[in-house]
């Protein structure tokens, strides 16, 4: 199970698998215990809690069943895993279709990860990486994707994520009403951060703005973003589980993987 680090005068880290309901907390001294049949909620107060130990022995202390775990199986990631800290179940996707042709394992964590807001792509996601780094503890993988649609001068960019949640896809349509420039560009960009060395690895992929929106898959603008090459909106594209966007040798996805499987034979990793 993976562990968030916190701020604490005796907990060190702590983790929640959501599927069987186990709660486990890292204390000072290699002391490590699992409480059994902890709801979700009472773990998201716990996150929240201004202090951890207070909470823990209000809510948690002498309520649940427990047991110690020995601290030779916590959660120290093995050399040659990448841990891509993400939500999003697609991104895994394509990570993990690009890390299986260099026999790279991959392991998925969700954090509650700062991330700022720049018209620099590199900067978000190195600022997330080194934020993911201080909450595990070891080498993390970040993802980041920035959308220029060129004749709104660059809009949305790194503000993505918030005006998905705002838009429709109808309403992108709505801001390209008479614009004869319909390109958008997606920037990914990837970010690896040991603790004293970063690595980045972007990539600019071109589409259009379709005239109508298409699909049920991904983001709004998924729906109504034709990626070149393509002739189907990366909704439609996303609704079909084994199919991408775009192949995996030409994204920085596999870049990635490239470089991880050298360093890994290099044995920097």
């Amino acid at each position: 199970m993976q562990r968030i680090r916190v701020d604490s005068s005796d907990i060190v880290s702590i983790g929640y698998d959501p599927k069987t309901f186990v709660l486990e907390i890292e204390f000072k001294e290699d002391r490590i215990y699992d409480y059994f049949d902890v709801e979700s909620d009472v773990y998201d107060r716990f996150m929240r809690a201004d202090s951890f130990g207070e909470y823990f022995f209000a809510s948690i202390n002498k309520r649940y069943r427990y047991k110690r775990v020995d601290a030779t199986s916590d959660q120290a990631t093995k050399p040659g895993i990448v841990t891509f800290i993400t939500s999003n179940a697609e991104k895994v996707r394509y990570l993990r279709a690009a890390c299986e042709q260099f026999d790279i394992e991959v392991e998925q964590l969700d954090l509650p990860v700062e991330e700022i807001q720049s018209h620099e792509p590199e900067k978000v996601a190195l600022h997330k990486a080194k934020h993911a780094y201080r909450l595990t503890g070891h080498p993390v993988l970040i993802q980041d994707t920035f959308w220029n649609i060129l004749t709104l001068h660059g809009f949305p960019g790194a503000y993505m994520h918030d005006v998905a949640e705002w838009f429709r896809p109808e309403d992108f349509l709505a801001l390209m009403q008479d614009k004869t420039d319909r390109t958008v560009i997606r920037t990914h960009t990837l970010v690896y951060y040991d603790g004293k060395r970063s690595k980045v690895f972007a990539k600019d992929i071109l589409g259009v703005i379709a005239n109508e929106a298409r699909g049920t898959a991904g983001v709004s603008i998924d729906k109504v973003v034709i990626t070149n090459g393509q002739t189907e909106t990366n909704g439609q594209i996303l609704e079909k589980p084994t199919s991408f966007t775009m192949p995996i040798e030409d994204t920085a996805w596999y870049e990635f993987a490239k470089w991880y499987n050298l360093q890994r034979r290099l044995g920097k990793v």
